[in-house]
């Protein structure tokens, strides 16, 4: 299996360059086509009742200027990347709200790589989170500074019985082809072994079938939380890449509750692999 098309969130600034690069070791390790994408957003300006219609038409000719000059910034700089690195790419550039035309221009990838913890976000830099649950593709957050490469070190594949967690490791398919070593880890209290033995099992069986070998390790997450058990296991087998379902749970649920999804989000330091 492999990735023919990539897409990749662009813009201007080392963060983003950092995400190119990595996109760029993908689009050669798997031979695809890289779609670099920019969105410049017009931020809602201030508004003073007291001040005419035409001030604020100038506010918003204003901001749309911005936004196209900074979308313009990334396509000079995403060109000048994959231009040095011989990568066969192509560019898209818009004025929108960044996650919904990322979302869209989905359709045209099979895996949407985009920044994690972005400051620019969500009207500068697509939101993940907004990105993961409207993109129907698999999303690969890259954060901002790599500790390790997701292709040829590692994989950790953080296990749960559910529908994400399924899709999440179909679609991990070729980055675990090419890791250098496969853990597939089940969390919970130490009662429910049994049955997350069983299930790691099938797991690591459909693994073989796709010629991965892979270890099943449970571990307990009594304690503690399970995101942050699923970040040390994955640091202490020196993973470059965890595959994990998002948002199990409602996506309000967990920003009020806190979640797996929200934790590995904000703290992993190596690329996480999420479907929903």
């Amino acid at each position: 299996m492999t990735y023919a098309s990539l897409l990749v969130a662009v813009e201007d600034g080392p963060e983003s360059d950092s995400r190119v690069e990595l996109a760029c070791d993908l689009a050669v390790t798997f031979g695809a086509h890289l779609l670099g994408l920019s969105v410049g957003s017009i931020a809602p300006p201030l508004y003073d009742p007291l001040a005419g219609g035409a001030m604020v038409g100038e506010l918003l000719t204003l901001y749309r200027d911005m936004a196209e000059a900074d979308v313009e910034r990334a396509r000079s700089r995403f060109e000048e990347i994959v231009e040095a690195r011989g990568v066969e790419a192509s560019w898209k550039g818009e004025i929108g709200y960044p996650a919904e035309v990322c979302a869209r221009a989905a359709r045209a990838a099979d895996l949407v790589i985009v920044g994690g913890r972005n400051a620019r976000a969500p009207y500068h830099a697509p939101d993940i989170a907004d990105v993961l649950m409207r993109a129907g593709r698999p999303v690969l957050m890259a954060p901002p500074v790599r500790l390790r490469n997701p292709v040829g070190e590692p994989a950790l594949v953080a296990w749960k019985d559910s529908r994400e967690a399924r899709l999440a490791l179909a679609a991990a398919l070729p980055l675990l082809q090419r890791a250098a070593g496969v853990s597939v880890c089940a969390f919970g209290p130490a009662a429910a072994r049994a049955e997350a033995d069983a299930e790691l099992a099938d797991v690591v069986q459909y693994l073989a079938r796709h010629g991965i070998p892979a270890d099943p390790v449970f571990a307990s997450s009594e304690g503690v939380s399970t995101g942050s058990r699923i970040l040390a296991e994955a640091d202490a087998r020196g993973a470059g890449l965890i595959v994990a379902g998002g948002y199990g749970h409602a996506r309000l649920q967990e920003w009020a509750l806190g979640g797996v999804t929200r934790e590995l989000l904000a703290d992993s330091p190596v690329c996480v692999c999420l479907s929903h």
